[in-house]
């Protein structure tokens, strides 16, 4: 005989010579002693029974034999015996040592799982994470010899080019403080006499540009005239654009606010009258919208000028559009910039610009290109809906281009700095497309990185990957079916393992669901048997054994505060939707085990 130790819980009466009943179980649970039958766990085993009761457990010496029978019982799980054998059991619950065997659960638990998935629907599919990084520098490391001597050389014209760009900015400066002396119509357009003294200023700018290395600039095609196509939309790829558009166009910019604070940078965007823009504002967004619309439709003002990806990117991609430029509804002239180059990749993206314009200045000579592309008018149905506008004139830039088109965003940028604070490897792995995330489930960057740090605690492998392994072994779950059945909510594709960007898809999905609330507030209801408005540990350490009826104290202790329980130990309903929103694992078990209390 084998010993097998089994907890005995407060609602579980035994006898040891007749049938073991349990009111969570119901009708369903029997456990039968002395040869009689056993039906937990959806098998019927034959039973040979001696029991002791010692410090609030029973020592079973059992001997067990399984039969080709299935019940239709349901009820709390014993142990999952093995096939004519015996083996020692533990109640440690999570966290059990190695060869030890652990405690099934009730088979109607999987069913309630499933029911839970089904009210929310199917999840829509957001697709396989790119192959294309938009926001990659292809070279932000001096590498090889010919990198190195040819920056030691060009040293000297380092210095130099510093000292010009100085002066040139300086002059710049001074000419755009006498252009904008005690003018105090700034809503107006700049009256002409002030736009030519601004010529002082854009030829400063050009100046700059030799500077750096851009001593001619390549132009395919032609500006349009201003009452023809009064918006310009460009690829962003280096801070070296709008230096080339305010002196080619001298147009109004539509920047971020941030820019405003930028030493000398600030005063001329004062005189170009740049419409300001804070990218996480909903309200700023809208009232920039406004003000192109204003500037758009009154030819006093110079064209409109606008870098709708919101960021810069590497020019292999053409990511999301905002919605700015086309919601006005005026003809567009699109515009591309390349930036041809071997040794040196001028884009600013996931890159310092303190690494970037040092090799910019000792490159001896760098490549630009512009192509003005054929104006594009909005169909009627087109102007009723900018989204379709805008597409249609991203497709275009990303056919002449020849590069794909992606939905990430500024947003993804967020998330790959974030991801290099938080040292995941690789980074690249956090980015989810922010614009389709956003789109399908309204989520925002900030609810997204709340989700990286989740995620990042969950210990993923260098690939980027959770394991189910480390997926259990963090979230503190049981290994056993119904674990595994949450897991696979993640690792759809049933791999063993998941990425960030699956991940963000079930909790967008879940958490952004419109039985989301009803589920939490169903679930809250059923745990909450006294009725006073919260959850006390007694209540959670009930609905949990449900599903776990082996787990440990302590296991249930740390789920209590996960749900953040708060003054006299108790969860109230606002901690514990917000905790079940970023845990879909304790959503999952919390809405099954209301199912099984109901």
């Amino acid at each position: 005989m084998e010993e097998v130790r089994i907890p005995l819980l407060s609602r579980h009466s035994s006898d040891c010579n007749g049938v073991s009943s349990d009111p969570i179980a119901g009708d369903g649970g029997s456990f039968a002693t002395n040869g009689r039958t056993s039906c937990y766990g959806g098998t019927e085993h034959v039973v040979s029974l001696e029991a002791e009761s010692q410090n609030g457990h029973a020592d079973y010496r059992l001997e067990i034999q399984e039969q080709d029978h299935r019940s239709s019982l349901e009820g709390r799980a014993v142990p999952a015996y093995q096939n004519s054998s015996s083996d020692t059991f533990s109640d440690q619950g999570p966290g059990l040592p190695i060869g030890t065997q652990r405690f099934s659960y009730p088979p109607i638990a999987n069913d309630h799982l499933q029911n839970v998935i089904s009210c929310l629907g199917e999840q829509p599919c957001i697709g396989p994470q790119p192959s294309v990084d938009p926001f990659r520098n292809s070279t932000p490391n001096i590498v090889g010899l010919y990198a190195w001597t040819k920056i030691i050389l060009c040293a000297p014209l380092l210095v130099a080019r510093v000292l010009l760009v100085v002066v040139l900015m300086c002059i710049g400066f001074v000419s755009t403080k006498l252009a904008l002396a005690r003018w105090k119509q700034k809503k107006s357009a700049m009256p002409k006499w002030r736009c030519n003294v601004m010529g002082v200023t854009r030829l400063c700018a050009r100046g700059i540009l030799f500077c750096f290395g851009f001593h001619w600039i390549r132009r395919i095609g032609r500006p349009a005239h201003r009452e023809i196509a009064p918006i310009f939309v460009s690829n962003h790829v280096s801070y070296v654009d709008p230096i080339f558009y305010f002196y080619e166009l001298f147009p109004s910019f539509v920047s971020s606010s941030s820019h405003n604070d930028i030493f000398l940078v600030g005063t001329i965007i004062k005189a170009m009258q740049v419409i300001l823009v804070d990218r996480l504002s909903p309200d700023s967004r809208k009232d920039a919208a406004n003000e192109i619309k204003r500037r758009a439709s009154c030819n006093d003002f110079p064209p409109v000028l606008l870098f709708p990806e919101g960021t810069t990117t590497n020019g292999r991609a053409v990511i999301s559009f905002k919605l700015g430029a086309f919601v006005p509804g005026f003809p567009i002239q699109p515009v591309v910039v390349r930036y041809p180059h071997v040794h040196h990749d001028p884009s600013w993206g996931n890159i310092s610009l303190w690494k970037l314009v040092p090799r910019m200045l000792t490159q001896f000579h760098n490549f630009m290109e512009v192509e003005y592309l054929p104006i594009i008018y909005p169909s009627e149905a087109e102007s009723q809906h900018p989204i379709e506008f805008a597409e249609k004139v991203r497709y275009e830039m990303a056919t002449v281009l020849n590069v794909p088109e992606t939905e990430h965003t500024y947003g993804d940028l967020m998330l790959l700095t974030k991801a290099s604070e938080l040292k995941l490897i690789p980074a690249t792995s956090s980015m989810v497309e922010m614009g389709r995330v956003g789109k399908i489930f309204h989520l925002t960057t900030s609810e997204v990185k709340d989700y990286l740090n989740h995620f990042v605690a969950m210990g993923p492998n260098k690939r980027g990957f959770v394991t189910k392994g480390k997926f259990l072994e963090t979230i503190d779950l049981p290994d056993c079916e119904f674990s595994n059945n949450i897991f696979l909510v993640f690792d759809k594709l049933k791999r063993g393992y998941f990425n960030f960007r699956e991940f963000v898809g079930v909790l967008g999905f879940i958490s952004k669901n419109t039985a989301f609330d009803g589920l939490v507030t169903s679930a809250f209801e059923a745990c909450d048997t006294d009725r006073d408005g919260c959850l006390s540990r007694s209540e959670v350490e009930q609905s949990l054994r449900t599903i776990f009826p082996q787990v440990s104290g302590g296991w249930v202790e740390k789920i209590h505060s996960r749900l953040g329980s708060v003054g006299n130990d108790v969860v109230t309903y606002e901690n514990f939707r917000t905790s079940l929103s970023k845990n879909p694992e304790l959503f999952l078990i919390f809405t099954a085990a209301a199912c099984m209390l109901q």
